[in-house]
């Protein structure tokens, strides 16, 4: 099994614009991304035969984490710390009396976006920074189609569909967590190291614009909205909820062949939403009112798989 390696996020593509693809699998292929610790993605894997446009479907086979272990403390507007953590027997230990079951994530499952001006703009101005990432810190804007999910529900198991923007696909990893919640009200969950095992395959049966997050019992929509690439002012939660309901009342309609007029029944009905982060609470209110402060909100909107079976 190709196993691409976490040192190649100091060795490939370096504060490049735009990046060379690391390596290549066939579709179907398992293989597993090693991650380390935090937001510098690994990648990009080409997918071969995937062209701009096609849905792909992106299983999570499984996620291997590694220590240390850490937890961030502190409220979102207040000084944050980090407390170690003990782990055994799939568990996180606090020091005192408190303990959590892990629950691995991916917070960050990328494809590079299409080229446009704005993007390589960016890419370039994150170059030209004083961390040099170039291309790796357009991978990590939380935001838009293309990536960072920080999302509970992209777990072993679960599949993420998305539209690949270029040919090849471009898949990118990073940022996984022991535990992550919904919310992330430290801004940070429990950042691990990891090796994440995949499979690239044709989506199938599902309309794909925003990504959708499959599991056995439900499908998701993932609405994202940054304030940092993005040209608009800070998302809006009510804006950002009515995108969500919108594009799952797209997917039913066309899942089941039924009108959208249809699909509202069931979607007014059944459908959760879900904080995935909220991105934005670590900075004061005066600096998010102001716009200096970047803003970012992510959502899912979630309907019972087995409502759209007669």
């Amino acid at each position: 099994m190709q196993t691409f390696e976490r040192s190649a996020i100091h060795e490939h593509a370096v504060g490049a614009v735009w990046p060379e693809f690391l390596g290549t699998v066939q579709p179907g292929e398992p293989f597993i991304v090693e991650t380390e610790r935090y937001n510098a993605v690994n990648g990009p894997v080409e997918v071969a035969g995937v062209k701009a446009g096609d849905a792909v479907a992106i299983h999570i086979d499984s996620i291997e984490i590694t220590g240390p272990f850490e937890a961030q403390i502190g409220h979102p507007q207040g000084a944050r710390k980090a407390v170690p953590l003990d782990f055994e027997g799939g568990c996180f230990y606090f020091p005192g009396q408190f303990r959590l079951k892990a629950r691995p994530t991916v917070g960050n499952i990328a494809i590079l976006p299409a080229p446009t001006e704005d993007v390589l703009a960016f890419s370039q101005r994150a170059h030209d920074s004083a961390l040099g990432w170039g291309w790796r810190q357009l991978m990590n804007v939380p935001g838009g189609k293309h990536c960072h999910q920080d999302c509970p529900w992209v777990a072993a198991g679960a599949t993420l569909h998305m539209k690949a923007q270029v040919d090849g696909l471009g898949l990118c990893v990073a940022d996984v967590h022991g535990y992550q919640s919904a919310g992330t009200m430290a801004f940070a969950s429990m950042d691990v190291a990891a090796g994440v095992q995949l499979r690239v395959e044709r989506s199938q049966g599902w309309l794909v614009s925003w990504p959708l997050i499959e599991t056995d019992d439900e499908i998701m929509v993932l609405i994202s909205h940054s304030s940092i690439l993005e040209h608009r002012p800070h998302p809006q939660g009510p804006d950002v909820a009515h995108e969500a309901y919108q594009a799952l009342r797209e997917v039913v309609a066309a899942r089941t062949g039924c009108s959208a007029a249809e699909a509202d029944t069931i979607v007014a009905a059944a459908m959760d939403l879900r904080h995935c982060a909220v991105r934005g609470v670590e900075k004061g209110l005066e600096e998010l009112a102001e716009g200096t402060s970047p803003w970012d909100l992510v959502v899912v909107a979630a309907l019972p798989k087995d409502s759209l079976r007669r």
